[in-house]
């Protein structure tokens, strides 16, 4: 099998190097086929497995970028803790996470858009093998569609299919009452508080390390 290339993206200053290696660390614990890890970044002077963003985007843009990579492929975002097993998430089509801890009458609509309301679909997590369409499509005319779209998980959710992965691997941790499911495997930290906020957590201390 060749190696599952692992990507994430650390563009600005809201998140340390530290995360980036702490992901790396979960990565290479829990994935258990041969992998390569790589971080898109502004700063590839951190990292001795860097590659280095080249287009002028909004921070959480920059995530896009992943897309110009084929055969087996991950992403994660850097607020992820992964403490159990990731093979299961290694998916041919392009995959991302249907956020089941979303109530969908607390959604955010658009008044002048309500097909653009908030999307039911979460990138933090994104499995593929060959989507550089994506990335073909937003570079097309990436103002028009930062313009359009509140964030790269609606840009995605409109305008590109997608399969969600199974249920029973990734959850909300804010959303679980920050209690740890032991037999998931990915544990989202987004929005507040971040990880390194909530370092007397059992999960950050036995898992983030």
């Amino acid at each position: 099998m060749q190696a599952v290339k692992v990507f994430c993206v650390n563009v600005g200053n809201k998140y340390s190097p530290e995360y980036v290696h702490k992901l790396k660390a979960g990565v290479n614990k829990y994935l258990s086929v041969p992998h390569e890890f790589f971080v898109y970044t502004d700063h590839p002077e951190n990292y001795s497995f860097a590659i280095p963003i080249k287009y002028d985007l909004e921070t959480w843009w920059n995530k896009l970028l992943i897309f110009e990579n084929v055969g087996q492929c991950l992403y994660f975002d850097l607020d992820v803790i992964i403490h159990g097993p990731l093979d299961n998430l290694i998916k041919s089509d392009f995959h991302m996470i249907t956020p089941d801890w979303k109530n969908p009458k607390r959604a955010k609509i658009l008044e002048d858009r309500p097909d653009l309301g908030t999307a039911f679909a979460n990138s933090s997590v994104m499995s593929w093998t060959d989507s550089t369409n994506i990335l073909e499509h937003f570079l097309d005319d990436p103002e028009f569609y930062m313009f359009k779209y509140d964030g790269d998980d609606r840009y995605l959710h409109h305008e590109h299919a997608y399969n969600s992965f199974d249920n029973g691997i990734i959850y909300s941790y804010k959303n679980n009452r920050f209690k740890i499911k032991e037999d998931y495997s990915v544990a989202l930290f987004h929005q507040k508080p971040e990880i390194h906020e909530c370092l007397e957590h059992d999960i950050v201390k036995e898992y983030w390390v």
